[in-house]
């Protein structure tokens, strides 16, 4: 590293263009990079440009992301799908042959599914992003043990051999896998902010769980509304990184603080959870951004769900819209939708999966 440890602007967030921040960092300076870039589809943070020149400037960026990269590093990058006339373009297959261009090794692409999002008229509904995990080096860190999930079948014994009765699985959990399904950051998220479009911070955590060791440096070039630098040291890692808008920057700036401001408002429920259960406060004297209601809610009355949970509502309703849709085709009657018009039932439904005569059955518990 050209420059010492200290030299760094370690756990600041710069106000201004990230390609100004890049140019003054050092060679191989950071531990990983994790962010996602301006998708250039017309949101009301972003100016709609030619796809071309924006991949173009993406380029310059990417390149210097490329060099301040430690040997052992990662880069995550999270994009979308650019939009134009009817067409739609999926980024990471623009981004792909970018990041190879800057010296950049492939390890995987991260399927991050949602339920909800754009509905489209003339081609299919888009329900997915992509996150391309790129290192600088083949040798890279990567903590399984942080990130594992349960098993599917958590108490899966040998049936013979020497090992007969032991565990087949590994009891500490299984990898997680290249599809995600963390809640988007929208309606009723306690981490929703003014930003329009914030990473989840548990799929934060499990880049920097999996790539980095404590006290590591995390960068992002695009900060947003903060929740890279919040996830960062909320896990004993620096970070270090850059947002232009200046509204944002400000709601990062109080994510950190986590403390009302002079109005007794926090930039997200999340925040002012925290504040009230470190302090003991009552929770009605604070406002958040976003809020609605006419007081918010504690943080022990929320449902909070785990990806797992999220997992399992996506397959349950993928099931019901593909058994629905082959009933339709032989014309049957479609299976009961137990969540019809919100409701909500603990009563199993079948569904036929099958087109023959000896179909199975499958019962799902909703």
């Amino acid at each position: 590293m050209n420059s010492s440890f200290l030299d760094l602007p370690l756990n600041q967030i710069f106000l201004g263009d990230c390609l100004k921040l890049l140019k003054q960092l050092p060679d191989e300076c950071v531990d990983l990079i994790v962010s996602s870039p301006p998708y250039n589809i017309g949101k009301e943070y972003e100016a709609k440009k030619a796809l071309e020149k924006y991949l173009e400037e993406q380029t310059i960026i990417l390149q210097e992301c490329s060099r301040i990269l430690k040997k052992t590093g990662s880069l995550f990058w999270q994009v979308g799908a650019f939009s134009n006339q009817g067409s739609l373009i999926p980024l990471d297959i623009r981004f792909f042959p970018i990041l190879e261009s800057c010296g950049l090794i492939p390890r995987n692409r991260i399927i991050w599914i949602r339920q909800h999002g754009l509905h489209a008229r003339n081609k299919f509904s888009c329900r997915h992003e992509t996150i391309l995990w790129f290192t600088k080096s083949n040798e890279y860190i990567f903590n399984l043990d942080s990130i594992r999930v349960p098993q599917k079948y958590q108490n899966k014994k040998h049936y013979k051999g020497q090992k007969k009765g032991e565990l087949s699985c590994n009891p500490k959990g299984k990898n997680p896998g290249d599809i995600w399904l963390f809640r988007n950051v929208k309606h009723n998220h306690e981490e929703q902010t003014i930003h329009p479009c914030q990473f989840p911070e548990d799929l934060i955590s499990r880049i920097i769980l999996a790539t980095t060791q404590t006290n590591d440096i995390v960068f992002d070039p695009y900060m947003g509304s903060g929740t890279v630098a919040v996830v960062s040291r909320n896990h004993q890692r620096n970070f270090m990184g850059s947002e232009i808008e200046e509204k944002y920057y400000h709601i990062a700036v109080r994510r950190l603080e986590e403390k009302p401001n002079q109005t007794n408002h926090f930039p997200n429920l999340k925040s002012l959870r925290n504040y009230v259960e470190k302090t003991g406060e009552n929770i009605e004297k604070y406002r958040f951004d976003m809020q609605t209601g006419k007081k918010a809610t504690e943080r022990k009355k929320a449902k909070i769900f785990p990806e797992e949970y999220h997992r399992q509502e996506l397959e349950h309703r993928l099931l019901y819209e593909e058994s629905a849709f082959s009933a339709d085709l032989r014309n049957e009657d479609r299976p009961i939708d137990v969540n019809l018009n919100g409701g909500r039932s603990k009563k199993k439904v079948k569904i036929d999966q099958s087109s023959d005569k000896n179909f199975k059955q499958l019962e799902i518990e909703l």
